[in-house]
């Protein structure tokens, strides 16, 4: 499967397969991977469609084959409850995910929030050790779901990524008869002080929708949309998304995974 690149800078590409791409450093970055899905798939399974799962698989392989990366960098879990395991079936799953992430010997970095609760028997045979923050080139990578400051970054000319917070915007369609039609898009979003990625899982949206209003002057944002396509987002021109569709809970079920990249 193949995805458009986007050039941020001569030394970061935006995949649309939910990727960050590193070219001089030969490093590709993926937030909440979520594979490890065996045992929460057979107990969810209106909410993790075995459709959405052989997609995750696509794209990876499709990611790993086209930038044969030399490291790999994880932010977030691998499954959920990373540090237990539930089954035989799950441990398989993670078996096969590690040795496709680690071939060709590849280096592999997990960045999660509280490495102390990442580490358990998922992990164990791995040789990876989770990471609170990891430092990539010019960039420092991290997962924190809720932050709004982020440190200073050194150097300068650097910034933060971070995995934790799923940007989601709103954005106004022209209806069959001039009304305004919204549809939901997971994005990559600069602030200015960090790039916060998409989830590499399209069921791990946001629970809010951005508000660009609310946005530094400097933000830029791309989203990804249908057939993993990504475009820019004119957010000074984006108008403020109705109360109704600022978060996920309160979206008509019809319109939900239209915008999410299929």
């Amino acid at each position: 499967m193949k995805g458009m690149l986007t050039p941020f800078s001569d030394d970061l590409h935006l995949d649309s397969r939910r990727a960050v791409w590193l070219p001089r450093a030969g490093t590709l970055i993926l937030a909440d991977l979520f594979l490890g899905l065996g045992a929460a798939r057979r107990k969810r399974p209106d909410q993790i469609p075995s459709g959405q799962h052989n997609d995750l698989w696509e794209r990876l392989l499709g990611l790993l084959a086209d930038h044969q990366p030399r490291r790999v960098i994880l932010l977030g879990d691998v499954k959920p409850n990373q540090g237990n395991l539930e089954d035989r079936e799950e441990v398989e799953e993670l078996r096969m995910l590690f040795r496709k992430l680690t071939g060709k010997g590849r280096e592999v970095v997990q960045v999660v929030g509280h490495p102390e609760r990442s580490w358990g028997p998922a992990l164990e045979g791995t040789g990876i050790q989770p990471l609170e923050t990891y430092r990539a080139g010019l960039w420092t990578c991290m997962h924190r779901r809720r932050i709004f400051v982020y440190p200073r970054h050194d150097p300068p000319q650097g910034f933060w990524i971070n995995g934790g917070l799923h940007p989601l915007f709103a954005v106004p369609t022209p209806g069959p008869a001039g009304e305004p039609e919204w549809l939901r898009y997971p994005a990559f979003l600069y602030t200015g002080f960090a790039l916060v990625m998409p989830p590499f899982v399209s069921y791990a949206q946001g629970w809010e929708v951005m508000q660009a209003e609310r946005l530094p002057r400097q933000a830029r944002a791309w989203g990804i949309l249908g057939d993993h396509r990504i475009q820019p987002l004119d957010l000074p021109s984006l108008p403020p998304a109705p109360e109704e569709l600022r978060t996920l809970n309160r979206i008509r079920k019809k319109r939900e995974g239209r915008p999410e990249g299929g």
